[in-house]
C-alpha cells in the first residue's frame, strides 16, 4: 500500500511538472517580447545599453554565443559587453575606470531574439523552448567569439 501511494505521489507530481512549465515558460517569454525582440543578440544587448547608459557611451561586445559549452542549446545565448560612458542612465558612476562590463541572456523564439534576465532561469526556460517548440531554430556558433587575447579582468 506504502509503495503504490508513492508511486501514485511521484506520478501526480511529474505529471503536473509539465503543465507548470509551460505556464512559467509562455508567461515569462509573453513579459519579454513584449520589451522587446531583436534580430540578433548583440541588438539586443546595444539596445539595453543604450537605456541604461549616458548617451556618450562607447559600447564593445566581448562575446555573444550559446550559453552551453558544446553549443547544444543553440537558443540560450549570454552577451558580455564592455561599456564605458560618464554615468549610467540614472546618473550613478560606472565600475573602475568608468567601465562596466554588463553580460544577459537572450533566448531566440521563432520571431526573434528576447531578452530574459538571469532571475527568470533562462536555462530552464530554453530547456522547456525547446520541449513545447517554442525555440527559434537557434545558432551553435558563437557571432562574437571570445578573442584569445582577450583579458580575462573586463574593464582594464
Amino acid at each position: 500500500m506504502k509503495l503504490t501511494r508513492r508511486v501514485l505521489i511521484i506520478l501526480g507530481i511529474l505529471i503536473a511538472i509539465t503543465p507548470v512549465s509551460w505556464v512559467y515558460t509562455t508567461a515569462r517569454l509573453a513579459v519579454a517580447r513584449s520589451k522587446g525582440v531583436y534580430s540578433s543578440p548583440e541588438q539586443g544587448m546595444l539596445a539595453m545599453m543604450d537605456q541604461y547608459y549616458a548617451p556618450d557611451k562607447t559600447v564593445k561586445i566581448l562575446y555573444a554565443g550559446t550559453n552551453s559549452f558544446d553549443g547544444s542549446k543553440p537558443h540560450v545565448w549570454y552577451v558580455i559587453a564592455e561599456v564605458r560612458a560618464s554615468a549610467r542612465a540614472d546618473g550613478s558612476e560606472l565600475g573602475s575606470n568608468g567601465c562596466d562590463a554588463p553580460g544577459s541572456f537572450f533566448l531566440q523564439i521563432k520571431e526573434g531574439w528576447v531578452h530574459v534576465p538571469e532571475q527568470a532561469f533562462p536555462g530552464f526556460m530554453g530547456f522547456w523552448m525547446d520541449v513545447f517548440g517554442m525555440a527559434g531554430e537557434g545558432v551553435s556558433t558563437p557571432s562574437t567569439n571570445w578573442a584569445p587575447d582577450q583579458n580575462p579582468q573586463f574593464c582594464r
